[in-house]
């Protein structure tokens, strides 16, 4: 374990993926989680990626799983800090470690978000995001649509509101969250533009910076990651030379995917070694 500074020298928690020396073909990946996630999903994934020539580099978010203080009722933190300070931090750590690697990210759900809130990301050579959308409601799967609806937009407010954080690890879903984050999901429903939002709000935002190569990626079945949602962070990144890919169920094939399966090992052989390629083209 390791850990990384941000650019206001909170700590995180990371891990660190070195490739053999024979294999290395001098990129560094970066993975960016999806919320409330522990980088611990991505294991077999950074392995893989590791084992084919890259440095990955996998990480929490302030106030996730081990990046969380030990009280985190009253812990300041927001989506908006996880881009503009601790990927900004990544990057700067990436670039120190491994100062003559290209680097490049993935980034699951808020993780390809994210990537438009720093500055830094004009350091990044290539990205493929997955399932990264905005978090509005009405781009969610018609099946699934009210009971998400109801979990994100009443359940966990109220409850954050009485623990003055998300527990999710007491309930069983996923990892505690702090209250900025649910806060700022929640304030996402009567908005269809995330950037306008934002920019109202103060916030500066960089998706037109990046001007590299961009591949997002959807999966049929995945009710939150939908065409609808993923085009809404995909068109925010104007000037990128990017492709937007819906991942069918026929195409691997299988049942199920959903919006955390892409990174299950039975994919090693399909999907994950579609991104290889993709990645190995930078």
């Amino acid at each position: 374990m390791i850990h990384i500074p941000t650019s206001d020298q909170y700590l995180l928690s990371g891990k660190m993926y070195e490739a053999d020396n024979t294999s290395l073909k001098n990129k560094v990946l970066i993975i960016n989680s999806a919320t409330a996630v522990d980088k611990k999903l991505y294991h077999h994934y950074a392995t893989y990626m590791m084992d084919n020539g890259y440095h990955v580099i996998t990480y929490d978010y302030r106030g996730i799983a081990s990046s969380r203080p030990k009280k985190l009722r009253g812990f300041k933190a927001s989506f908006t800090d996880w881009g503009q300070k601790d990927f900004s931090g990544v990057i700067d750590f990436a670039k120190q470690e491994f100062p003559d690697h290209k680097i490049v990210t993935l980034g699951h759900s808020i993780g390809g978000t994210i990537i438009g809130m720093t500055q830094k990301n004009t350091e990044i050579h290539g990205i493929i995001n997955i399932g990264a959308q905005t978090a509005y409601y009405k781009d969610w799967s018609k099946k699934q649509k009210t009971k998400i609806y109801f979990l994100w937009h009443i359940v966990f407010p109220m409850i954050t509101k009485i623990f003055g954080y998300f527990p999710g690890k007491a309930l069983g879903m996923l990892e505690d969250i702090p209250k900025g984050v649910v806060d700022q999901w929640h304030n996402r429903r009567k908005h269809t533009n995330l950037k306008k939002q934002l920019e109202d709000n103060g916030v500066e935002l960089f998706y037109n910076s990046y001007a590299f190569k961009l591949l997002t990626l959807g999966v049929e079945d995945d009710p939150i990651g939908t065409e609808a949602a993923i085009k809404r962070i995909h068109d925010l990144f104007e000037v990128s030379d990017k492709k937007l890919e819906i991942i069918k169920l026929s195409q691997v094939p299988i049942d199920q995917i959903g919006h955390f399966g892409f990174f299950r090992r039975r994919f090693k052989d399909t999907l994950w070694a579609k991104t290889l390629a993709w990645y190995d083209e930078i």
